[in-house]
């Protein structure tokens, strides 16, 4: 039974994901006001199917990467800063290009301090969630599979298709995929530069989210779509053509001789 789960661990993971995460949406309607702290239920979703897989599997290798991914490692710290500074970056200038070019006033996302704490701390623990699960594992097993390019494409397709709960016809759907696939490769040069430090990945996503609220609040449309997905398809292009050493080759190991795989 174990190796047949472990043989089928993308699909199982997978299905486990979209069920908890469903589950979790119906919390939602319990607490109906938690969204307007940033309180995602769903962003949990990942991490449970992720420790329900390593414990059926009994895969000590996997929680062990895990374990060692979540170490706070002081040499990383400007990569944790550069994570944050990146993810404000993007949407910053998302948020600029959406008024010049489509003409979408800035909305202010209007909080007092405690407002804005337990927002973030929010998004910190959400991401949590969501990492621990598409970095955390989904990602090693693919790289086990195939190339970190390939890796990040499959995990950036699923991560999107994930977002179901969001509102849009086939189009606007089909560029938010395109969106968390460019955001994927860029979340896998961060982790490589790190030696796997799910910290990284963490702080990414926690400071995308929080700049989301920052600078384009009451603005997500299809018009804010198309400008992150030129902007950040372009920084892909760099990163992939200034890291193609590694991002193309199976087997590839961290700067440090860890494994990309699990």
């Amino acid at each position: 039974m174990r190796q047949k789960i472990q043989k089928y661990n993308i699909p199982i993971w997978y299905l486990a994901n979209l069920i908890f995460t469903g589950g979790l949406l119906c919390l939602h309607f319990v607490w109906k006001s938690a969204g307007d702290y940033s309180v995602s239920f769903t962003q949990f979703g990942p991490m449970l199917a992720t420790f329900l897989l390593i414990y059926i599997v009994k895969d000590k290798n996997a929680l062990k990467k895990i374990q060692t991914g979540l170490f706070f490692h002081i040499q990383d710290i400007v990569f944790y800063v550069w994570a944050a500074i990146t993810s404000f970056a993007l949407i910053g200038i998302s948020s600029f290009l959406l008024g010049v070019i489509f003409s979408n006033p800035y909305l202010a996302w209007n909080g007092t301090p405690i407002f804005y704490s337990l927002n973030f701390m929010a998004m910190l623990l959400g991401s949590i969630g969501e990492e621990l699960g598409w970095r955390g594992y989904l990602l090693p097993v693919l790289n086990k599979r195939f190339t970190p390019f390939f890796s990040s494409i499959l995990v950036g397709c699923l991560w999107g298709f994930w977002h179901l709960n969001y509102a849009g016809d086939i189009i606007f759907w089909l560029i938010f995929i395109m969106t968390t696939v460019e955001l994927s490769i860029i979340f896998t040069f961060f982790l490589y530069k790190t030696n796997g430090n799910l910290w990284t990945a963490i702080i990414l996503h926690a400071f995308f989210n929080l700049a989301n609220r920052v600078f384009v609040w009451g603005r997500f449309n299809i018009n804010l779509l198309l400008t992150e997905m030129i902007l950040f398809g372009l920084i892909c292009v760099v990163v992939v053509a200034v890291n193609k050493g590694w991002m193309f080759h199976k087997k590839v190991t961290f700067p440090k001789g860890k494994s990309l795989s699990i």
